[in-house]
């Protein structure tokens, strides 16, 4: 049985930024990273659509991206 993501806090920068890394390549938006204070802020959500959501919420940071700036929405 796999854990919630809430459960694994620690597996959530390492999950987001893959995620970034995959759509920022996808959509040919190269240079997007994490901040510390980013991914504190996904560390701290509880995730109630795990790893599903998190997913979501990358591709849509990356979707609406200005100026290599993610717009992480939680």
């Amino acid at each position: 049985m796999v854990h919630p993501l809430r459960e694994r806090k620690e597996d959530i920068p390492l999950l987001a930024r893959h995620f970034l890394h995959r759509f920022a390549a996808k959509y040919s938006r190269p240079g997007l990273e994490l901040t510390r204070a980013e991914e504190a802020m996904l560390a701290g959500y509880d995730w109630p659509g795990n790893v599903r959501e998190l997913q979501n919420v990358m591709e849509r940071a990356v979707l609406l991206s200005k100026d290599g700036t993610l717009n992480l929405n939680l």
